[in-house]
């Protein structure tokens, strides 16, 4: 019985999670603020915190609730949300201190942004989207000068998520450390 609480608790902080990142990259998207989306705070969060199979379902839940609400072009990009639960939690395993957050982020970068980059070439021609970024100017810069085009989608990808990514890892540490969030935990006896 409190092996099924501890669970249902621990969905309930999934469920908040990816509202969570809905609300907060909803807003940053519709404020056109440049180069930050805080659209895996709450993935990064649980991926960090919990067993990781529950990152992994806050990933893929915020890209379907994403979907129904903005479109089905949200959809792949739930592999990206899976890359990021997964070298959160990885990365996270001796602790999450600012440092480690500060290395989290630029691991999730570097690995999602191949995802990303993918993604984009197929949905887009390596471009940002459906809105106009600075990092699509700098592919289009990158492609123009004759370089690859996977290598243009991955500069942008890795151009438009290293300030987003390092952001979010070390509010997650914050959030983390906080004496508030720690007595919310304390409840949940759950083995990472």
């Amino acid at each position: 019985m409190n092996k099924e609480k501890n669970q249902l608790q621990i969905l309930i902080f999934c469920a908040l999670a990816i509202g969570m990142n809905v609300i907060l990259g909803s807003i940053v998207t519709y404020t056109h603020i440049p180069l930050l989306f805080l659209d895996a705070i709450g993935t990064i969060f649980v991926a960090v915190n919990f067993p990781l199979r529950y990152g992994l379902l806050t990933g893929i839940g915020t890209n379907i609730v994403l979907a129904v609400i903005h479109g089905p072009l949200a959809l792949p990009f739930g592999l990206v949300s899976l890359t990021i639960a997964l070298v959160a939690h990885l990365a996270s395993r001796s602790g999450f201190g600012y440092k480690r957050a500060i290395l989290t982020g630029v691991l999730i970068v570097f690995f999602g942004s191949f995802v990303s980059a993918a993604v984009r070439l197929v949905l887009y021609d390596g471009f940002n989207g459906t809105t106009r970024t600075l990092t699509d100017a700098l592919v289009f810069t990158i492609r123009a000068g004759g370089l690859n085009r996977f290598v243009a989608a991955y500069t942008g990808a890795f151009s438009d998520g290293i300030i987003d990514k390092i952001l979010s890892c070390l509010l997650v540490s914050w959030l983390s450390e906080s004496q508030t969030v720690r007595r919310l935990f304390s409840n949940l006896r759950v083995s990472r």
